[in-house]
């Protein structure tokens, strides 16, 4: 699908992406695991691996929602943005049809919603979600992070295939580095997922 298919803005203008190894290792993580904890260096192309899954994820399911958080709602709403541009250049009979399009939020024919929030201590949007995408969770204030963490975990045990993927780059000792801990020694149900910095570098022969 991402190889195929998916299309990105890019300096030279929007143009078709090819995934290195390690996002594609990320992407099928996704897929595979309902809960995934992603420790990741800056300029490795986290953020548009995790929009191309969740078009993947819209394309693919029915009436589901999806909820993509960040601390702070721009970046939120950049996500989204960059997750509308590959549905929009998606191939015409695989894309759903729009029936909603703002700068928080799509909903489409197929039942499928997708909402970009800021980061409160109680999401009080009134749906329940199937996949929250939570980025940058290390640099949300702490207190806000783990009255979000609290609140809706319960809902999420709750749905049958309901996924969290939470993604940061590294910000000292906080709830994130705790989800990341507790993963890494199997102390929880998070998958941890780790690139570093050096995994980013493309160099020329």
């Amino acid at each position: 699908f991402a190889n195929n298919y998916c299309f990105s803005k890019t300096d030279n203008g929007v143009g078709k992406i090819r995934l290195r190894d390690y996002q594609e290792q990320v992407i099928k993580a996704y897929a595979e695991n309902d809960r995934v904890v992603f420790l990741a260096s800056r300029q490795i192309g986290k953020t548009i691996t995790t929009c191309i899954f969740l078009a993947w994820y819209i394309c693919f399911h029915l009436d589901k929602n999806v909820l993509v958080i960040a601390n702070k709602r721009a970046t939120s709403e950049e996500i989204l943005d960059k997750t509308k541009t590959i549905l929009r250049h998606l191939p015409f009979y695989m894309k759903p049809g729009v029936k909603v399009n703002n700068i928080g939020r799509m909903a489409f024919d197929n039942g499928c919603r997708i909402f970009a929030e800021a980061c409160t201590e109680n999401p009080a949007i009134g749906f329940t979600f199937d996949v929250i995408f939570a980025d940058e969770f290390a640099y949300i204030p702490e207190k806000v992070a783990r009255s979000f963490y609290k609140s809706i975990l319960p809902t999420l045990s709750s749905i049958k295939d309901s996924k969290m993927i939470i993604t940061s780059t590294a910000n000292g000792l906080n709830l994130f580095y705790e989800i990341y801990d507790s993963a890494i020694k199997k102390k929880s149900d998070f998958v941890p997922l780790r690139v570093d910095w050096w995994q980013g570098i493309v160099t020329g022969k």
